[in-house]
């Protein structure tokens, strides 16, 4: 074989993934819209606002607001792909056909994906608060009210995302544009306060903008009082995602056994 014999293969292997690429329209936007996004959620981080509306809104540090969003942002990324985990050719149609309920077999197989975030979070929190002084008073009532409303409705978006990606095998939708949105309107990174009018707006519809409020507040020692607006709106939406993305899995499910396609991946 010579070197462009060699080099030619190279080319037809490459031009092969690049029409296989191709094919996946809403993949290839979904990047598109990710990265467009993405940037634009970390423009803001420049912003000169950024520290002055933490301390006015939030009336903790800066390090101490960035440090709880990024640490807690762990549990809803764990959450947000729990089940598509669950959801390859070598397990899923296996199980499903055994007795074992849909419920059991999604918490069994999430079980030790969170156990390791709460040891990465528990990390954050320790160098935040032994290298950056953050200083911690966890309501821990609260705290674990707020963070049980908060996987509840990602694992309800977690459902509806892996119903959609085992109809289609063509990617989840759901995923991508929900971490869209924790990025930019989820007051992780920065309050949506220093955003644009109608960005701003748009947070308020965002699960992940009520979550962040509330586990902020549980954690520096404020009261639950004037978060309990937020908690109640956070409440009102995981009562609604999570039975709703329970429903559209289950419907996914059934509609590929019949087809007899739930292994095609």
């Amino acid at each position: 074989m010579t070197l462009v014999q060699e080099l030619d293969k190279v080319y037809y292997f490459m031009k092969r993934d690049a029409i296989s690429f191709a094919t996946y329209k809403t993949n290839i936007f979904l990047s598109v819209l990710s990265a467009f996004f993405g940037a634009l959620s970390y423009a803001f981080l420049g912003a000169n606002a950024i520290v002055a509306s933490v301390t006015q809104n939030y009336h903790i540090s800066y390090t101490t607001y960035i440090i709880i969003g990024l640490a807690f942002n762990t549990y809803l990324s764990q959450s947000l792909t729990l089940v598509q985990r669950t959801i390859n050719p070598w397990s899923l149609e296996e199980v499903l056909v055994s007795p074992t309920g849909l419920v059991t077999f999604i918490v069994g197989s999430s079980l030790w994906g969170f156990i390791w975030s709460t040891l990465v979070i528990a990390v954050y929190l320790g160098v935040g608060v032994l290298a950056f002084g953050v200083v911690l008073s966890i309501n821990l009532i609260g705290t674990t009210i707020v963070v049980a409303l908060g996987i509840g409705t990602f694992v309800g978006f977690s459902m509806i995302g892996a119903g959609i990606l085992i109809l289609t095998k063509q990617g989840d939708p759901v995923s991508t544009v929900i971490t869209i949105a924790t990025n930019l309107f989820g007051n992780v990174l920065f309050p949506p306060a220093v955003m644009p009018l109608g960005l701003r707006i748009v947070s308020l519809f965002v699960p992940q903008y009520y979550f962040f409020t509330c586990i902020r507040s549980m954690l520096t020692g404020q009261a639950l009082g004037p978060i309990l607006p937020d908690l109640i709106i956070l409440t009102i939406m995981c009562i609604i995602i999570l039975p709703l993305g329970y429903l559209i899995y289950d419907w996914c499910l059934k509609s590929s056994r019949k087809s007899g396609t739930l292994s095609w991946f």
